[in-house]
C-alpha cells in the first residue's frame, strides 16, 4: 500500500482488513499500480465503474437497457470482456455475502452461472461527480432484494423476478473493483484492461466484442418467470415416462406450483434418476424461486458502507 491510501479504496474498516491479506486484492492493487503509475492511478480508480453481465443477464437481452442506463447517467464504455463463470469464480466473488449460502443455492447457482457467458464493462465517469464511479453504479443499480429496491434503479428497471436472478453485479468500492479485477482475470488479461483504461478510447476489438454480445442476445431474450421454467421442467419430467422416482418428481412439482419450497439437491437427484432431461436454464430459472436461499442468523460479513460516507472524511 505504498502508493494508495485506504481512503481512497474504501470506506469500510472491516473491508480494509481482510482485503489487505487477501492475493485477489493485492494482485489486482499491483498490476494496477505498475500499469497506470502511481500519480495517476488514485484518478483512473475513482472514475472507473465495474459492472458484469451476469449469464441470466445476457440470456434474458438486458445488455441494450443497460447500456442506455450506463449512458443515461454519464457513464461511457471503456473496455469490454467475454468472461466464462467457473464454480470458484463466484464462490470467491460473494464469498462475504454467502458465507452461509445453503447448499440448494450453491447447487442452483452451479447451473445458473455455469449456463452461458456473462460480459464485464468497466465503465469510465463522466467528470465532476461526488462520488466515485464504483460508488454511484453501485447505488444506481439498486438492491438485490426486491422489497428494498427503489424505483428508478437499475435492477428495478430490469424487473429482476427474484434475489438470485439479479442479472447484473457491480463492484461496489475501489477496493472490490480492485479484488474482482484480480479474482475474474489472469494477469495478462488484467494488465490489459488496465491499459485500456489509460488509453482512453474504446478499442475496436472491445466494439466487436460488444455488437457481437448485442447481436447473440437479442429482445425478447430468454424467460426467466417461474410459471414458464415449471411448465418447461414439468413437460420434460412426463416425456421421460414413469420411473421409480416420479411419485417424489410429481409430488415436487405440484409442492413448487402451490408456491413451496422443495429439498433442491434431492428433486435434481430424482430428476437424474426418472431419466428427465430439463433444459439447464429452465432447472437453473425453477431453482432460483424454490430454494432456501441462506442459514438464519448468519448474517453477510461486509455490507456496503453508506454512499455518503464518501463526501467525509474516513472516520
Amino acid at each position: 500500500m505504498a502508493t494508495l491510501d485506504w481512503s481512497e479504496l474504501t470506506r469500510s474498516q472491516k473491508k480494509q482488513d481482510l482485503y489487505a491479506r487477501e492475493t485477489w486484492f493485492r494482485e489486482g492493487l499491483r498490476d494496477a499500480e505498475e500499469v497506470l503509475g502511481p500519480r495517476r492511478l488514485p484518478a483512473v480508480l475513482r472514475e472507473t465503474a465495474l459492472l458484469m453481465l451476469k449469464p441470466d443477464g445476457l440470456a434474458a437481452a438486458r445488455l441494450d437497457p443497460v447500456l442506455k442506463f450506463v449512458t443515461e447517467h454519464d457513464f461511457e464504455v471503456a473496455a469490454v470482456r467475454d468472461f466464462r463463470f467457473e464454480g470458484h469464480h463466484w464462490r470467491e466473488l460473494w464469498r462475504y455475502q454467502l458465507t452461509s449460502a445453503t447448499l440448494d443455492r450453491l447447487a442452483v447457482n452451479e447451473l445458473l452461472l455455469g449456463a452461458g457467458p456473462a460480459l464485464v464493462l468497466l465503465l469510465r465517469s463522466g467528470p465532476g461527480h461526488e462520488l466515485p464511479a464504483t460508488v454511484r453504479m453501485s447505488t444506481l443499480k439498486g438492491s438485490a432484494t426486491l422489497e428494498a429496491q427503489r424505483p428508478g434503479t437499475l435492477r428495478s428497471l430490469l424487473g429482476q423476478p427474484n434475489r438470485v436472478l439479479s442479472q447484473l453485479h457491480v463492484a461496489d468500492e475501489p477496493a472490490d473493483l480492485l479484488r474482482e479485477l484480480g479474482l475474474l482475470f489472469g494477469e495478462s488479461a488484467r494488465r490489459g484492461l488496465y491499459a485500456a483504461l489509460a488509453a482512453g478510447d474504446l478499442a475496436p476489438e472491445d466494439k466487436t466484442t460488444l455488437d457481437r454480445a448485442l447481436h447473440d442476445f437479442p429482445a425478447p431474450g430468454r424467460s426467466l418467470a417461474l410459471a414458464d421454467a415449471l411448465r418447461a421442467v414439468a413437460e420434460a419430467v412426463a416425456a421421460a415416462g414413469p420411473g421409480p422416482a416420479s411419485g417424489s418428481v410429481r409430488e415436487a412439482l405440484a409442492r413448487m406450483e402451490r408456491g413451496e419450497r422443495i429439498a433442491w439437491r434431492q428433486f435434481t437427484a430424482d430428476l437424474e434418476a426418472l431419466g428427465a432431461r430439463p433444459d439447464r436454464w429452465d432447472l437453473a430459472v425453477l431453482g432460483t424461486y424454490v430454494i432456501e436461499y441462506d442459514e438464519p442468523g448468519h448474517p453477510k460479513v461486509l455490507t456496503n458502507p453508506d454512499p455518503q460516507s464518501w463526501k467525509r472524511a474516513t472516520a
